[in-house]
């Protein structure tokens, strides 16, 4: 009872339905007596292998890895003496592995080289008993599968979009700061401008007053001049008048003459001062209209800057927008992120859940093997006592066989002492017959 398994041990006949449902042939010659026939045990074995596997092709039980081929032709000295040994090594190093997780962890190489009707049967039941279990669960599997498949393509889903709002983000921001540079710049330029309006300005002011200056001081001189015009043609008249008459002094008249000969020098010399102040006066003018020639260019320019300053307040609101995109974005990129989180909770949870249905598996499974042990200890004591009910039974019939022989002479030996009376009877019969008949005849 101590080498009991885990599992059921299946009758020969399920066996090679099972098989044959597989699609792996095997006859119950082969199931019987494995030992004639090693080839088929190790060909059934493959197939079971790449079966519980998932393997495609039969090459991929004996194929090494290319760092293992490489290690043995830089460490063994004769590598090519190895070149059967490793692949039946991995081949059965998978076998071993699969036969423990079945349950069965006393398979060794004497199962491949010298397979016994028992044990190979008590193998073959351990591997039908993990197909089944995995037919079973397989629908829980592909259930978790396509839900971890869901919540992958959901978070590459978010991953992208999240990607793509960070993306805009960064163009968003790459504007932004073009836009800032733009503004600073034009703010830069407002306020030179600025400077220059407001030194134009002083300019313009100074040239106003110094205008108004020149102006009033044009007019005082052109009075001036007038008078002094008016005088002259007055003393030239009284000159005239007094050549005319004959004067007693002429070095009085000389004088006077001289005096006024030196007033109109004078004068002249007035007129000449007026005359530089009055071209000074044109220059100043023309300075000045030069000057109003530079406040129409700085009118202008201020108009230039109102539109430099209305595509400004356009590009401030263009920033605005730019910037409530943006944050719109963060937004976005925000609710992503928790959902994101949320999704990866989700995911945890049913991690957790599949571990924990996992766990409900192996625990049902354990179970399951403690039931079946249950069952097979039960299971052996009905075959126990119904071997000695067979035997009490084989018992009975021997009995039975030697009460109906028995009965069976009993009866021979009544029939026959039945047989044996009733020829005596007849035999009295006749006699007695056959006397009263001589009776009769004598008597007559």
């Amino acid at each position: 009872m101590a080498d009991r398994a885990s599992f059921p041990i299946l009758k020969n006949s399920v066996i090679l339905q099972i098989m044959e449902e597989v699609e792996i042939p095997l006859t119950e010659a082969e199931l019987v007596e494995p030992g004639r026939c090693r080839e088929r045990v190790r060909e059934v074995f493959a197939r079971l292998l790449m079966l519980c596997w998932g393997m495609t092709t039969e090459s991929s039980l004996s194929t090494l890895p290319s760092r293992i081929t490489t290690t043995a032709k830089s460490t063994f000295t004769h590598p090519e003496l190895y070149v059967d040994a490793l692949p039946e090594i991995k081949f059965f190093c998978l076998l071993s592995k699969l036969m423990t997780i079945c349950g069965n962890a006393d398979f060794g190489f004497k199962d491949l080289q010298a397979p016994q009707s028992k044990r190979f049967k008590r193998q073959l039941s351990a591997v039908i008993n993990f197909l089944k279990f995995k037919e079973d669960m397989q629908c829980l599997v592909e259930q978790g599968q396509e839900e971890r498949e869901e919540l992958f393509a959901a978070m590459d889903e978010v991953t992208l979009q999240c990607a793509a709002l960070e993306e805009e983000l960064d163009k968003a921001k790459r504007l932004n700061q073009s836009k800032m540079l733009e503004r600073d710049q034009a703010m830069a330029e407002c306020k030179e401008m600025e400077a220059d309006i407001a030194q134009q300005n002083r300019k313009q002011a100074s040239i106003r007053q110094e205008t108004y200056i020149l102006k009033k001081s044009a007019n005082e001189l052109k009075d001036q001049i007038a008078n002094l015009s008016i005088s002259l043609r007055e003393l030239q008249a009284e000159e005239r008048q007094l050549s005319k008459e004959v004067v007693d002094s002429p070095d009085s008249i000389k004088f006077e003459l001289a005096t006024a000969q030196q007033t109109l020098e004078d004068v002249k010399q007035m007129i000449d001062k007026k005359e530089m102040e009055r071209n000074l006066v044109q220059l100043k003018l023309q300075n000045a209209m030069t000057a109003e020639g530079g406040a129409r260019r700085v009118m202008h320019t201020m108009e230039e800057m109102e539109t430099k300053i209305q595509e400004y307040e356009v590009v401030v609101e263009d920033l605005d927008d730019a910037q409530r995109r943006l944050e719109g974005a963060e937004r976005a990129l925000d609710e992503r992120t928790k959902e994101k989180e949320a999704q990866e909770k989700k995911l945890q949870i049913l991690e957790k859940r599949k571990e924990e249905t996992s766990r409900l598996l192996h625990k049902a499974l354990h179970q399951s093997q403690k039931e079946v042990q249950i069952a097979t200890n039960k299971l052996g004591v009905v075959e126990k006592d119904r071997s000695d009910g067979f035997s009490r039974i084989e018992e009975s019939q021997q009995r039975v066989q030697e009460l109906e022989s028995r009965i069976e002479d009993e009866r021979k030996r009544a029939t026959e002492v039945v047989n044996n009376r009733i020829a005596s009877f007849q035999k009295f019969g006749k006699t007695y017959f056959q006397q009263e008949t001589l009776d009769k005849i004598i008597c007559a």
